[in-house]
């Protein structure tokens, strides 16, 4: 039996962007550095399936590895991104960073 379109759940980009839930909150931090002030969140592994691209080695980082998020509080040129532009890395690869 076919589904109605009314069932059918929408598409995660046609969504209005949700904000962190407040649990992660507490584990957030600010982190300044020579390449700017860092929005940084510590992740525990979860067993979502999805896969991320690291930028720091671009290696793949899978969500069941504990990691950790992090967003530049202003990009270049004054414009906030927040967290629509947060990204996963592996722990050791944004401690690395250059800075």
């Amino acid at each position: 039996m076919p589904r109605s379109s009314s069932s059918r759940r929408s598409n995660k980009w046609q969504r209005e962007r949700r904000e962190l839930s407040t649990g992660f909150a507490t584990r957030r931090r600010v982190d300044d550095a020579s390449d700017g002030q860092w929005i940084v969140q510590e992740v525990s592994g979860n067993g979502s399936g999805k896969t991320y691209t690291c930028p720091g080695c671009n290696q793949t980082l899978t969500a069941s590895v504990p990691h950790t998020v992090a967003w530049r509080e202003e990009a270049g040129y004054g414009i906030s991104i927040g967290p629509g532009a947060r990204r996963h890395w592996h722990t050791s690869c944004f401690r690395s960073r250059r800075r």
